[in-house]
């Protein structure tokens, strides 16, 4: 639907137009649009939804003032009629274009999410007016620390009661807080995109991300990944386990609703690079540990069958280059001495010291100590992770094995930042 922002008012109501009146003498002759860009289901293959986007300028091919009429918008108190307006519009020709079941996301300003008349009056007389499922709505807005928790958890409550679904936009870079999700419990969160631009480029960041999916996973919410420009940032998100995704990759806004197409072949091909990707992200860390595995594989048969203490039978494996530590664990997860520092072990600073002080150490709830404990003589090999006692970036081996009558827990940590760029002899 396009039509001249002086034409707004014959779909708002006379407080609306009032609200609106100055703004629009500003913008005589601009012209208004609803686009539509999909957001897909990677599992899935195909659409689930589409975000309506409102596009504002001289005319059809440049819709370069858009951001600007919001920010004046805002400025002069405008912000909630224009949402109504908009919200209208984009139903109107969503409605117009789309023959199907898909979700429509709307993005609403926090003032306008948090108004009580948002759900209680508006949209309930618009659905009814319009023919709209509620269920249908997926009501996006962004949120903002400054704004007390019971506020937002109110505005939830009203709209889950009138039937919509809730997304937070634009979280992870400084937008909103994981207490507030776990407080507000979204139905789908979106994730920025200076996050998977920068995850793109940085293993730290890709690494968080999977992290922060995981959580908001368990935090009751499904979780999209916004701004996807190139296939480098789509693998990322199909490396995080997110749900969905959206972004020019995948297709870029469109009035037409019906000229948007499925990507199954896009999504297809992702699948099969991910499958790839992994079958040789697994054989190259196979390879990066393949001569620490092989060298610690030995410390216990040195150490049963002849009858070597650890030092000794550990001296290959403390020699390699990027072996970090050596230690032992009870059947309690406790440590036994102090570690043994290999190659890779760095010096830390005086105030880190008491880092490094580890005899007696509780490591029960390591998944090294946990999986080695439930598979008995069993080499274990964990995922990288931080070392709270070397600060370094580690991956662990551990086998239990029995020595002088009890059950022991030998570990190993690998520097895996130094492995990953260091071939041992």
């Amino acid at each position: 639907m396009t039509m001249n922002l002086n034409d707004m008012p014959n779909i708002a109501s006379p407080f609306l137009i009032k609200q609106l009146s100055s703004l629009l003498d500003n913008w005589h002759n601009q012209l208004a649009a609803s686009h539509f860009q999909p957001v897909f289901g990677l599992a899935h293959r195909h659409i689930i939804g589409f975000e309506a986007l409102l596009r504002v300028g001289q005319d059809a091919s440049n819709w370069r003032s858009t951001p600007d009429f919001l920010v004046e918008a805002s400025t002069q108190a405008s912000a909630r009629a224009i949402d109504f307006v908009c919200i209208e519009s984009h139903l109107r020709a969503f409605m117009d274009a789309s023959d199907s079941a898909n979700w429509l996301f709307i993005n609403v300003l926090p003032e306008t999410f948090l108004d009580p008349s948002t759900a209680e009056e508006y949209l309930p007389a618009l659905f009814e007016k319009l023919g709209f499922p509620a269920d249908s709505l997926v009501i996006e807005t962004t949120l903002d620390n400054r704004i007390d928790p019971p506020l937002y958890l109110a505005a939830v409550e009203r709209f889950r009661k009138l039937g919509c679904l809730i997304a937070v936009d634009k979280f992870g870079t400084g937008r909103g807080s994981v207490d507030q999700v776990w407080q507000l419990q979204p139905d789908i969160i979106k994730l920025d995109h200076e996050l998977v631009a920068r995850a793109a480029v940085d293993d730290r960041t890709h690494n968080l991300m999977k992290g922060m999916v995981t959580l908001l996973h368990e935090a009751g919410a499904l979780v999209a990944i916004l701004g996807i420009e190139t296939e480098k940032q789509a693998m990322v998100a199909m490396q995080t386990d997110c749900d969905f995704v959206q972004g020019f990759y995948f297709g870029a806004p469109q009035a037409n609703i019906r000229q948007i197409r499925d990507q199954t072949d896009v999504i297809d091909q992702l699948w099969q690079s991910y499958r790839r990707l992994d079958t040789e992200a697994s054989i190259a860390h196979r390879e990066k540990l393949a001569p620490y595995v092989d060298a610690f594989r030995l410390i216990p048969t040195r150490m049963m069958m002849n009858g070597e203490p650890l030092q000794t039978a550990a001296g290959h494996f403390l020699g390699l280059p990027a072996t970090v530590l050596c230690f032992v664990l009870d059947a309690e997860g406790r440590q036994i001495g102090e570690g043994m520092r290999g190659l890779a072990a760095r010096e830390l600073s005086r105030q880190q010291n008491r880092l490094q002080e580890t005899a007696g150490a509780s490591w029960v709830r390591r998944p090294y100590f946990r999986d080695a404990m439930h598979a008995v003589g069993e080499l274990q090999i964990s995922r990288p992770y931080l070392s709270s006692s070397t600060g370094q970036f580690c991956v662990t081996l551990s086998i239990a094995f029995e020595s002088a009558g009890q059950c022991i827990v030998l570990c190993g940590d690998i520097d895996w930042d130094e492995a990953a760029h260091m071939h041992p002899n």
